[in-house]
């Protein structure tokens, strides 16, 4: 039997929206302020240990709940291990099956796993044999090394 992944806790949801400056300005007023995080195609608001993302780009189109993990690989192979599909986003900002498509362009992304290198966190979504999707994230400490010029 494979081994089962380690869910450490809830990391955070991520909505889809179709206008994200209007998301942006409704969640602005019921959060009593504005995303910690803005993008041309997502923001997330972070606060008291959870954290909402908002994103326009099509990879996603329900909410999507991330769970924290200590080790992203470890549970990433966990979960490949008990049938899950890795999943990366492609070009087009969809998701796909890693190996199916290319992956979209950025050195953030490992083209064999999917799991995607940010600012102070990797991530991974994997799908289910059910078809639901399977969010994970580590946080990491950030490299404010590169930052500086």
């Amino acid at each position: 039997m494979p081994p089962m992944a380690r869910f450490i806790g809830f990391g955070n949801v991520v909505l889809p929206v179709r206008d994200l400056p209007a998301s942006i300005a409704a969640w602005t007023a019921l959060l009593g302020g504005p995303p910690a995080f803005q993008s041309d195609d997502f923001a997330a608001f972070s606060g008291d240990g959870v954290e909402i993302g908002l994103t326009a780009a099509p990879w996603v189109d329900h909410p999507l709940v991330f769970w924290a993990v200590e080790d992203i690989e470890q549970e990433h192979r966990a979960l490949v291990a008990a049938g899950a599909t890795a999943m990366t986003e492609i070009s087009d900002g969809s998701l796909a099956e890693v190996g199916t498509a290319e992956a979209a362009a950025g050195d953030n992304i490992d083209p064999a796993t999917g799991i995607v290198d940010m600012p102070g966190a990797r991530l991974a979504v994997l799908k289910a044999a059910d078809g639901n999707l399977i969010a994970i994230t580590q946080e990491v400490p950030m490299d404010w090394s590169a930052d500086q010029s």
